[in-house]
């Protein structure tokens, strides 16, 4: 718990200096990479989602958490770096898309734990859940 709090902390700090020191325009020479980076991880992820539910497998809930995530900060960028011209359809496609389907994959993520729990811990409500301090419990 400490570790999470100190690094919170310190990506604050981070945050806010980035903040004062980045320049209001920055020439990016892989831009093309980045944006398909990022599409191949949503891909990489989108599948494994589909597999791990094809498969009922628990680590679905992290694939389908990953893949969300990886949804919303796509929307994030998509509206935020567009253009003057392309502000429309980054917003369109963000609101119609990625936020749904991110939505569905985190909707789809907690429908997973909840049966895990109630198929491992007869029942117990997922917010009075502990994780077990042994880990061989932890791990399904």
């Amino acid at each position: 718990m400490f570790v999470l709090t100190g690094a919170a902390l310190i990506e604050v700090l981070w945050t806010i200096y980035i903040g004062i020191d980045l320049p209001p325009h920055y020439v990016a020479i892989h831009w093309n990479l980045a944006w398909v980076g990022l599409d191949v991880a949503q891909i990489a992820m989108l599948l494994a989602s589909a597999w791990a539910a094809w498969k009922r497998r628990a680590i679905l809930s992290l694939f389908a958490t990953s893949a969300a995530t990886l949804l919303v900060v796509d929307a994030w960028f998509d509206v935020t770096t567009a253009r003057r011209g392309d502000i429309l359809q980054s917003i369109l496609f963000a609101v119609l898309l990625e936020l749904p389907w991110a939505f569905v994959l985190f909707w789809l993520t907690r429908r997973t734990i909840r049966q895990i729990s109630h198929e491992r811990y007869n029942d117990i409500p997922v917010a009075k859940m502990t994780i077990p301090e042994s880990s061989d419990k932890f791990f399904l």
